[in-house]
């Protein structure tokens, strides 16, 4: 089923996540770490949980890919690949300072932005290079007591774009 056939994600309970992964979306499915998580994602009809609004951003890229699910996960991979270097600085860093996960962490607070058609933010933190993102995640790992992504993004992005 393509993306647009989505208006939020549906949740499962999956074995598979790694150990600091609550969710991961997978053709409109989030896949849960427990079951409470993917019964509160399925429990009403409007969207009222950061996971739940994290998730469905990502069916909204989906949709502003040409409305498929392969140049999604394909974009997805790459940019994954492309951010290995990272992996120097902490495990989950590649991740974290992906494009696609940047728009989704800043925004997941946000419910109106996520029920937007397409969520297209990520093309503008394309233009991060390896060498920002890595200077970003350094600060960001160093921060005792670490703060939330979200914040330490919003406060970091924000103050670069103005």
């Amino acid at each position: 089923m393509k993306p647009s056939k989505f208006t939020t994600v549906i949740g499962r309970k999956a074995w598979f996540l790694l150990p600091n992964f609550s969710a991961l979306t997978w053709k409109g499915y989030a896949y849960c770490k427990t079951r409470v998580m993917a019964d509160k994602i399925n429990s009403t009809d409007k969207i009222d949980s950061k996971l739940e609004s994290h998730e469905t951003i990502h069916i909204r890229q989906a949709r502003s890919m040409n409305d498929s699910w392969f140049k999604f996960y394909l974009k997805y991979v790459w940019e994954y690949i492309c951010n290995l270097p990272l992996i120097f600085i902490n495990i989950y860093a590649p991740y974290m300072f992906m494009p696609i996960e940047i728009e989704a962490y800043l925004n997941q607070d946000n419910w109106d932005y996520c029920m937007q058609e397409e969520n297209t933010q990520w093309k503008e933190f394309e233009e991060l290079t390896l060498k920002e993102k890595r200077e970003l995640a350094k600060e960001y790992y160093k921060s005792h007591p670490r703060i939330y992504i979200t914040c330490f993004l919003r406060e970091k992005l924000m103050r670069t774009s103005s």
